[in-house]
Order: structure tokens, then sequence, then C-alpha cells
């Protein structure tokens, strides 16, 4: 059994939030009604792959993780802002970040898998904290994620674990939660998934 533990944040900027969780290196996914933006969050501080800063006034939700944990932001006009942090470590959520949340106890964890959309560049984009790579499509255009180039022949894909629980009243297993993980190289297909067999779920994104 796996328990996942999380603290909500009453209602504060975005910069303060991600100040509060005391992330040392993550990536953020943010949402403006301009436009989509991945973002690395380093030095206390999000940036973008030119090394400047990411706007944050205009984000209305966020999600920002590493490996252990992940900040989910969200905003409406109008209305109070909601923040969580959850983990599977209790001591990597900071007391000063809020209140604890209800612990949730997962029978099983699945692996899942997003796949980004984009054909990744060969040449990194390199900066002081990493390298980015740039995805392109005709459909969509290019987006620059902080990610190291994948292998040849190979895409990007983004990497979560799923909370399986049982309802108590009538003993449905369901996913009740999600935590996102990091970016990684998306694995070649196998002659098993060729085949047919499904090993793992993975969606475009």
């Amino acid at each position: 059994m796996t328990t996942l533990y999380g603290r909500a944040c009453p209602a504060v900027p975005l910069a303060e939030a991600l100040e509060r969780a005391g992330f040392t290196e993550a990536t953020a996914l943010l949402c403006s009604p301009q436009d989509f933006r991945v973002a690395r969050f380093s030095r206390g501080r999000c940036h973008t792959h030119t090394g400047a800063p990411a706007p944050l006034d205009t984000v209305f939700e966020a999600r920002v993780f590493d490996d252990h944990r992940e900040l989910r932001w969200l905003t409406f006009a109008g209305q109070d802002t909601q923040c969580v942090l959850l983990s599977e470590e209790p001591a990597a959520l900071p007391t000063e970040f809020g209140s604890p949340l209800p612990e949730l106890h997962a029978l099983q964890t699945l692996p899942a898998h997003y796949l980004l959309w984009g054909t990744p560049a060969p040449k990194p984009i390199r900066t002081p904290d990493g390298a980015w790579t740039t995805l392109r499509t005709p459909r969509i255009g290019s987006l620059h994620v902080p990610a190291p180039p994948p292998p040849d022949g190979q895409r990007l894909r983004l990497a979560a674990r799923e909370y399986v629980c049982v309802e108590p009243r009538h003993g449905n297993a369901h996913v009740a939660e999600e935590r996102l993980l990091r970016i990684e190289p998306a694995e070649p297909p196998d002659s098993a998934a060729a085949a047919g067999t499904v090993r793992e779920r993975e969606h475009d994104v």
C-alpha cells in the first residue's frame, strides 16, 4: 500500500506558492489565456529556454513537479486560489506551506505516460541550468521543454504515477489520484506493443 500526503495552501500568488513549496529543481506547466508554456524552476525562479523569467502574473493554472512532489495551483477571476502540494514523503511537505490534507491510501500505483506532440530537434538549447529540447509539429508549432533531446528516432513523454484506491461501499477499484513526475525519452515500441499488447497507458498531449 502506498500513501499519498498533501497540504493545502491558502489563497496566495503563484510566485509565493512556489517559494513556500521549497522546490530546488522542478518542471512547470503554465497555462495562461494567451498560451501554454513549459518552464524550469531553478534557483528560486521560473524561467524559459531563453533564460528570461517566465511570466506568472497571467497564469491561471500551474502544475510544478519533480520526482518527489507536485504543486497544483489554480485560480479563477473573482474566486479564491486553490493550491495543494502532494508527495509520498511527509517530510517533503513543508509545514509552513499550509494545512494537512486527508491521507490517500492507494492499494496499487501504476505508471502512466503522456506522449508529447512534436518531433525533437537534435540540437539542444544550452542554459546554465541544463539543456532544453525544441519540439516541432506543423499542427501546433514549436514548444520548448526543459529536457535533453532523446536518442535519435525517439520522442519525449511526460511520466506520471496513478494511485489506485478501492471504493469502500462497493469495492470497485479506481484511479483516485495522479502525480506528475518528469519529462523523459519515450521508449521505442517493442514487439509486444506492436502485436497489440498494451503494457502501459500512453496518450498524446
